[in-house]
């Protein structure tokens, strides 16, 4: 299997694994600040286009400039995200039922590392992209059947069709990669040489249980700067 939502998932989950074996109190606080660091950069990637575009930062243009989609190998699984339209006008409300990356992190038996993962990403990565546009994460499936999302005043109309564009979508190996190294740049900043070594360890598990081809993949990415747009 090649790079996907659960490659993802993995590198984060392993993270919050050695962030708990370090024996720090605040172990949470580092797993939710590299989060946070990881979205927020990836919200300003997609604002950064949008300006380029000469765009609204709003709710509609954040859906139009998304980076990624569901990968080939959960959409052959079967196991791509799934999201239901609640309501559109005047405040937008989504619920994902079914979510690969919550599937990984149940299956690794990091469910604690999910529930701060989801529980702060999606907001973080709107205030990369624009703080005002109000987003909010009612729910994540770690405290009920199905996560819910909110967007007061969203703009959107009924029936409007938010077209992605396909320029700016990333594949997963570009999003694990990037995963790896921004939660890498945040433990290795608050933890110094047991930060290097927890992000030594990841890559090593990655390695084994993704095999080398993907793990030469993910280092490829190494020198990329992952605060600007391309």
């Amino acid at each position: 299997m090649g790079f996907s939502e659960k490659t993802q998932a993995y590198v984060a989950g392993k993270y919050y694994e050695y962030l708990k074996k370090s024996k720090r109190e605040n172990y949470r606080e580092i797993f939710m600040l590299a989060t946070k660091h990881y979205a927020m950069q990836r919200g300003s990637r997609m604002a950064q286009r949008a300006l380029r575009d000469g765009q609204k930062l709003d709710y509609a243009t954040f859906c139009r400039y998304g980076e990624w989609i569901p990968s080939r190998e959960m959409l052959n699984a079967g196991e791509a995200c799934a999201k239901v339209e609640i309501s559109v006008e005047p405040d937008y409300e989504y619920h994902v039922t079914y979510c690969p990356w919550n599937r990984q992190f149940v299956d690794m038996g990091q469910e604690e590392a999910g529930r701060i993962y989801c529980g702060c990403l999606d907001e973080a990565i709107l205030r990369g992209f624009n703080e005002a546009v109000k987003f909010r994460t009612v729910q994540t499936r770690y405290e009920g059947a199905e996560c819910i999302f909110h967007i007061k005043e969203a703009g959107i109309r009924t029936g409007e069709v938010l077209e992605q564009k396909p320029e700016n979508v990333r594949d997963f190996g570009y999003h694990t990669a990037h995963t790896y190294y921004a939660f890498r740049e945040i433990v290795e900043a608050v933890m110094g040489e047991q930060g290097k070594e927890a992000a030594r360890r990841v890559l090593e598990d990655f390695r084994k249980d993704w095999g080398e081809e993907l793990t030469e993949k993910l280092e490829a990415y190494s020198t990329t700067n992952f605060n600007v747009c391309d």
